[in-house]
C-alpha cells in the first residue's frame, strides 16, 4: 500500500513540477508594461483587456512635436503562445473624419473655390484629392489647401429649370515617401456629397479633429504577437521585455 501511495505521489509531482507553457487562463498572466529591445517604445497590456502602445522617447535635438500614444485598443490571448491586438474603432472611424462644410456664393461665378482648414497648429503632410461626378479628379500638392477651378472643366453644365447638383468626393492621401510612418493608412476618405454648385460656388471645409496624432495613429487589426515566455514577447522583429 505504501509503495502504491509513493508511486502515486511521485507521478503527481512529476506532472505538477514540469514547466508548462500555458498563458490562456487569463490576461492576468501576461499583463504588464513591455519595452521594445533597443528602443524606448513601450506596450502596456492591462488586466482589463485594454492596451496602449507608446511612442519611443524623444532623444534627438532639437525637440520636435511628437504624440505620446501610437495606438490603443483591446488585446486578448488566443493560444498558449499568441496574443492579439485590435485598435479602437471609435478613434479610427469617427474623430478625425468629422468635417464641416460652409457653403457660400461669391467671387467669379465661372469657378468653384474650395478652401480646407485643419485643426489648429497642424501643418498638413498630406495631399488633398477631389473627384467630381465619379470621373474627373484633381490632386493638390502637399501643403496646398486652396483651389480655384473652372466649372466648365470639372462640373456638369446647368440645364434649364433644374438644380445644378454635382457629386464631389474629398479624400486625403498621405505622402509616405521617405518615411516609415503610416504603415497601414494612406487614404483617408472624408466625404462624398451632392452639392448645388450653381447657388454655391465657394466651399470651406473644416476638419477640426484631423491632427498629427490622428494622422499617425497605428490601426492594428487582429495584430498577432508571439509569446516567447511569461516576460517576453516577439513582435515587429524585436523582443519586448516586461
Amino acid at each position: 500500500m505504501r509503495k502504491l501511495l509513493l508511486i502515486s505521489m511521485t507521478v503527481s509531482c512529476l506532472i505538477s513540477c514540469l514547466p508548462m507553457k500555458n498563458y490562456k487562463s487569463g490576461n492576468q498572466e501576461m499583463s504588464g508594461l513591455y519595452k521594445r529591445q533597443e528602443s524606448t517604445e513601450k506596450l502596456e497590456l492591462k488586466v482589463d483587456g485594454a492596451f496602449t502602445l507608446f511612442n519611443s522617447d524623444q532623444l534627438s535635438t532639437p525637440v520636435f512635436e511628437q504624440c505620446e500614444i501610437a495606438s490603443k485598443g483591446k488585446w486578448l490571448v488566443l493560444s498558449n503562445d499568441v496574443l492579439e491586438l485590435t485598435s479602437e474603432d471609435a478613434y479610427l472611424k469617427e474623430k478625425g473624419f468629422e468635417y464641416e462644410i460652409k457653403k457660400e456664393n461669391k467671387l467669379s461665378q465661372d469657378s468653384l473655390y474650395i478652401q480646407v482648414h485643419f485643426s489648429n497648429y497642424f501643418q498638413p503632410s498630406v495631399n488633398l484629392w477631389f473627384m467630381f461626378n465619379h470621373q474627373k479628379d484633381l490632386f493638390l500638392e502637399q501643403g496646398k489647401t486652396f483651389i480655384a477651378l473652372p466649372k466648365s472643366k470639372y462640373l456638369f453644365p446647368k440645364t434649364t429649370n433644374s438644380v445644378n447638383r454635382n457629386h464631389i468626393a474629398f479624400s486625403l492621401n498621405v505622402n509616405i515617401q521617405g518615411t516609415t510612418l503610416y504603415k497601414s493608412r494612406i487614404l483617408f476618405e472624408i466625404f462624398q456629397e451632392d452639392i448645388d454648385t450653381e447657388n454655391t460656388n465657394y466651399l470651406t471645409i473644416t476638419l477640426p479633429n484631423f491632427d498629427k496624432c490622428f494622422l499617425e495613429f497605428e490601426p492594428l487589426n487582429k495584430e498577432l504577437i508571439l509569446i516567447k515566455s511569461r516576460n517576453q514577447l516577439y513582435w515587429q522583429g524585436k523582443l519586448w521585455k516586461r
